[in-house]
């Protein structure tokens, strides 16, 4: 499917998008998490993207990427009560066939967000009075999901915790459970059936949420509730007096407290997104190659295992349909250089200092999936008052370039049709400036970096047009989508060094054609 278009796309785990929809909609409702409003002007898909930043993407098994926050709530631990009042925040990938959700690179699968026991543990008397008291989750083990549980039928996510107490006279290690031994809590989005004291209560999946043109899905205003777990007793605590504080804080804490006598309610909502996209989001825009794989006979039938079934490397194949007869490679290839001419090319600044040069040529190099090198030479330069313009030891009416490194970026990322890609070019280290000249025996120099837009993507091409659009000085972009302002500054003439825009266009041949991939999916 094109970027931007809502429609119809195959996902490997769940075969639809009703089937992804379930996932966020089963995954949000076993770990309670977002509770953000989509907004009414979206950002970047890259921008919306980032909170999976940390998803295991390569690791094996993992389709989903998720992001969840429980915003409220309560823990109940024997006799203490806290508050939820800090978001806590647990991400990771998911792994169908095991349930598990697997942690993500950082290694923080659940924050570890202090939430503050009211009225501390006062009483303790061998302690003297504590004042504050912090009460910190931690996971003790794997969390696992299970999706046939969506909406009641029983517990979504297990989630093994053990709780931190932390204050100066408690020590370092003081803990409600532990690995060894935690507090598994099994949370629903239907009803409990607990041991008493407790009653049945009630959790909700709340409102689904599409995001990203579908890239992400979830739910808003979810609750998930457990309150049949046991917890543990303290172990750890005040280091060599570890067994006599131990047991001063389950009297005081009324732990170990049996099933029937605990609670967990949490509020929030989930963010997820399949682990392809997110993979291929973070990777794109870039330079490579979409190959055709070779076809292997088995009986009279041709097999193809590539991983996509158009020949710019968008669409991934599905077997039924189309054979996956394209393959993607990363990067330039063995031939990465190109040469380029051009035709007018104006520098202006918002003063209204110019130099404009009736042609150009250009000669550089595919350095990395993200950057190339480009050095140019203008010719027939002058100022406005015709005076020949040249750098250095160049001909006269020629300026030269240092040589000049490109990166590609997002000119516009939310498209509804199409993205625009750019290509942002600024001098290579140890140059300072983008160009030094002279025109009628003044000084000028031109530094910072110039954004031009690369109008052909998501095709093999043995050509590349880069164009550079300015008015009064102005460049048309300033800055690649939600990034900082990235232009020129040029001292052109006697006056000051200025804001300088760039207009014109440069016509690349390359020694083989290459690709800018612009497109997910």
């Amino acid at each position: 499917m094109s970027r931007g278009k809502i429609g119809t796309r195959v996902a490997r785990m769940t075969g639809t998008r009703r089937g992804r929809l379930a996932v966020a909609v089963a995954v949000t409702a076993s770990l309670a998490t977002l509770g953000i409003a989509p907004s009414a002007l979206a950002a970047s898909f890259q921008k919306q993207l980032a909170p999976f930043a940390t998803c295991p993407v390569n690791t094996p098994g993992v389709t989903q990427c998720l992001v969840s926050k429980v915003t409220s709530g309560e823990f109940v631990i024997g006799n203490n009560t806290v508050p939820i009042n800090k978001t806590i925040l647990l991400k990771g990938g998911y792994n169908p066939s095991t349930h598990e959700i697997v942690p993500p690179t950082d290694g923080e699968t659940l924050s570890k967000t202090p939430l503050v026991l009211p009225g501390g543990l006062l009483g303790i008397e061998l302690l003297g009075n504590l004042t504050e008291v912090t009460v910190t989750a931690e996971l003790a083990g794997p969390a696992h999901l299970f999706l046939a549980n969506l909406g009641g039928a029983g517990p979504l996510v297990s989630l093994p915790l053990k709780t931190k107490l932390d204050n100066l006279l408690l020590g370092p290690a003081c803990y409600i459970g532990s690995d060894s031994e935690p507090m598994t809590l099994s949370l629903t989005d239907g009803k409990t059936n607990p041991p008493p004291p407790n009653v049945s209560i009630s959790g909700k999946s709340g409102e689904p949420v599409i995001e990203a043109e579908g890239r992400i899905l979830g739910l808003d205003n979810n609750t998930l509730v457990d309150n049949a777990f046991a917890a543990p007793g303290a172990n750890g605590c005040a280091g060599i007096l570890a067994p006599v504080v131990d047991l001063s804080v389950d009297l005081k804490a009324g732990i170990p407290a049996a099933a029937g006598k605990n609670t967990a309610i949490m509020n929030g909502g989930l963010r997820q997104a399949e682990a392809r996209i997110v993979k291929s989001e973070q990777e794109i825009p870039e330079f490579g190659h979409c190959v055709k794989v070779e076809g292997v006979a088995e009986g009279k039938v041709i097999k193809y295992n590539g991983k996509y079934s158009n020949a710019n490397c968008v669409n991934e194949a599905v077997e039924t349909l189309k054979p996956g007869k394209f393959e993607w490679s990363t990067g330039p290839g063995p031939n990465p250089k190109f040469t380029g001419t051009g035709e007018i090319t104006i520098l202006e600044t918002v003063g209204k200092a110019k130099v404009k040069c009736s042609s150009s040529s250009s000669s550089g190099e595919y350095k990395t999936a993200k950057t190339e090198t480009v050095t140019f030479t203008f010719s027939g330069c002058e100022d406005l008052h015709h005076s020949s313009c040249q750098s250095g030891s160049a001909s006269s009416g020629e300026i030269q370039t240092s040589t000049l490194v490109g990166e590609l970026g997002y000119i516009k990322d939310n498209e509804p049709l199409k993205p625009l890609v750019g290509l942002d070019l600024q001098p290579a280290p140890p140059a300072a400036n983008v160009a030094s000249f002279e025109c009628g025996g003044v000084q000028e120099t031109v530094t910072g970096s110039v954004i031009g837009s690369e109008p052909t993507f998501d095709k093999m091409s043995a050509t590349s047009t880069l164009k550079f659009v300015a008015s009064h000085g102005i460049q048309f972009p300033q800055s690649f989508e939600e990034e900082p302002q990235d232009t020129l500054s040029a001292t052109l003439g006697t006056g000051p060094a200025e804001q300088t825009g760039l207009a014109g266009k440069a016509l690349s041949t390359l020694e083989e054609p290459i690709e800018i991939k612009a497109r997910a999916f």
